[in-house]
């Protein structure tokens, strides 16, 4: 009868303890490492979504696919130049650092996700891979001289080499929803036309109406400043490339 008892008593803390001790793992795994986020606000929105516990990164949907009627959406259109050729401006653009082109005032890179693989890119990194589909993107939005910082994300959802065109999605769960569309176009004299058109929505007018169209032309100002930079250095050996804006 002592060693049913002892026997039983040992079934039972088992049955008690492993739950807790499944619960402790469940809770404590983390596939994203939060401290190495340098900035608070994204550390917060990755970790309300809980996007740091996912396995499976593929769980990450964007806001915008085929069946989606633009007409729904305000749109905000600003057009680039450059006087460098059409296939070196593409090349440079799909190739570039996250942490140098979304950098400076207004815009910090702050995690890639590349849900192909599974697998997560910190700032620090130093050969980031060239854009591609299903890479999702975190920044951090310095708004107010850096009074308010809004935590963004999107997700690569085209690349098209013969079309020259990029296009990426605010995911599900961010503040606006809609798509960006980056359309290279050979002005046929060895310049180079960039339309940067955005569709977007909130559930705020105000929002909407004033605030995304002021910051969000700093925000890809600054974005293709830092991208004219570097297809420049990439240039030196060329004659004198220069960026020219229209409606900038």
């Amino acid at each position: 009868m002592k060693v049913y008892n002892t026997l039983w008593k040992a079934v039972l803390l088992c049955f008690l303890l492993c739950p807790l001790y499944a619960f402790a793992q469940t809770i404590s795994k983390q596939t994203i490492d939060l401290q190495q986020i340098p900035h608070k606000k994204v550390r917060r929105y990755i970790a309300d979504k809980e996007i740091n516990k996912l396995e499976n990164y593929s769980a990450i949907k964007s806001s915008w696919n085929d069946t989606i009627d633009p007409t729904g959406f305000c749109t905000h259109e600003k057009i680039f130049y450059l006087n460098d050729e059409i296939n070196h401006v593409w090349e440079c653009y799909k190739v570039a650092s996250p942490a140098k082109s979304w950098n400076g005032r207004f815009v910090k890179f702050a995690l890639l996700i590349l849900k192909p693989t599974n697998s997560v890119v910190y700032t620090d990194c130093v050969n980031f891979s060239e854009i591609d589909t299903g890479q999702v993107y975190f920044l951090d939005l310095k708004l107010m001289k850096g009074l308010f910082n809004v935590p963004v994300a999107f997700e690569i959802i085209r690349v098209d080499a013969d079309e020259k065109i990029i296009e990426f999605s605010y995911i599900d769960g961010n503040k606006s929803q809609g798509k960006q569309v980056l359309h290279f176009i050979d002005n046929g004299n060895g310049t180079t036309q960039i339309s940067h058109l955005s569709y977007f929505k909130s559930n705020s007018g105000l929002r909407d109406t004033f605030f995304y169209p002021y910051y969000h032309t700093k925000i890809i100002r600054q974005f293709h400043r830092n991208m004219r930079e570097m297809v420049l250095s990439a240039a030196q050996n060329k004659n004198g490339a220069s960026f020219l804006t229209l409606n900038f």
